[in-house]
């Protein structure tokens, strides 16, 4: 069972509006247990589905291949959204996690985004920035200038597609994001409701975690009454559900991830050595994998385990009858500070 730690509630920056003055919900959707949990919250609230969108950050940005996250992420999403009948908009980095980690003496680059008119439009870099080499991964900390994954790609992609969208200007928005307050210490300080970075005077955007509060068993109790099936990950052991190779991983979850993908496994090591940095600072994703034991669900599991490297994720799965708990529930395996 998760640990819960003390609330320490930072007070809100803004007021939630009626729900009904919001002309749209964006719900940050990385197809796991919490950011699920927000878009079944909203349709019990009675919500129009019509007013939701679901916004899914591709992490690796346009591409096949994955370095980071999951092979069936975006598939899954795809399905849950057609089967509640819900839009998926999706947003990425211009050349994704990966290209952002090898910049070298280089701007940031921009961000692509769908359009509410079906549109991919790309939105420049501020040409404010500075020219930076990171040439290292993202590093373990509660401080998003370092954890630089979450921030340059999630945050600010949603806020570029946000600022940059002219269909958005003069709307009200309620962005939604599914951190809660009993995943770590850091989290429990988070406000609920807060003004967004893209609120402006023409367009009123406030930024709502909804499930905050939440246990993750009142979590798993939404989902089992929508009969939704979790990712793939999940039923493999996995506690979370963000990327694959998530920097925030515990021993067992990088065997494994090695025992699943060795190709995907041995790039990122190469890329420690190449960079003389790890992601864990003291210790190598290789020398976490040999102290780790695999999740014996990826075994037991072989059809999950084959999903989960899918690119395709069948509409019949996406309800079960006979709902149970998934493996990963109420695991640690690493989280957000």
């Amino acid at each position: 069972m998760t640990k819960r730690v003390k609330n320490e509630t930072r007070p809100n920056t803004a007021d939630l509006l009626d729900l009904n003055e919001y002309d749209l919900f964006i719900v940050s959707f990385s197809g796991g247990k919490d950011s699920l949990a927000m878009v079944l919250d909203l349709l019990e609230r009675g919500v129009d589905k019509a007013k939701i969108q679901l916004w899914h950050q591709r992490i690796d940005g346009e591409t096949d291949e994955r370095l980071m996250d999951w092979n069936v992420t975006e598939a899954y999403c795809e399905t849950v959204a057609r089967h509640l009948g819900i839009r998926l908009l999706y947003q990425w980095k211009d050349q994704g996690f990966e290209g952002e980690m090898l910049r070298e003496d280089a701007m940031t680059k921009g961000a692509y985004f769908e359009t509410q008119d079906g549109e991919i439009k790309y939105a420049a870099p501020s040409a404010r920035g500075k020219k930076a080499t990171r040439r290292k991964f993202p590093q373990v900390s509660a401080d998003l200038s370092v954890r630089w994954c979450s921030s340059y790609l999630k945050i600010d992609v949603c806020t570029r597609a946000i600022n940059n969208d002219p269909a958005l200007k003069g709307k009200k928005l309620c962005v939604l994001t599914g951190e809660r307050r009993e995943e770590s210490a850091n989290r429990a300080r988070y406000a609920e409701v807060e003004s967004h970075k893209s609120n402006t005077k023409s367009r009123t955007v406030h930024q709502w975690r909804s499930v905050i509060d939440w246990s993750e068993q009142q979590v798993w109790d939404i989902i089992k009454r929508w009969s939704i099936n979790p990712h793939p990950a999940y039923h493999l052991g996995f506690g979370r559900v963000s990327c694959m190779a998530c920097i925030f991983g515990d021993k067992n979850q990088w065997a494994t991830i090695r025992a699943l993908d060795p190709t995907r496994f041995e790039k990122i090591a190469s890329y420690e050595t190449e960079f003389d940095c790890t992601i864990k600072r003291k210790t190598s994703i290789v020398e976490e994998a040999d102290k780790g034991a695999v999740y014996e669900q990826i075994e037991s599991e072989t059809r999950q385990a084959t999903l989960a490297m899918s690119t395709q994720y069948p509409a019949f799965m996406v309800t079960v009858k006979d709902w149970e708990l998934p493996a990963g529930a109420f695991r640690s395996c690493g989280g957000p500070n």
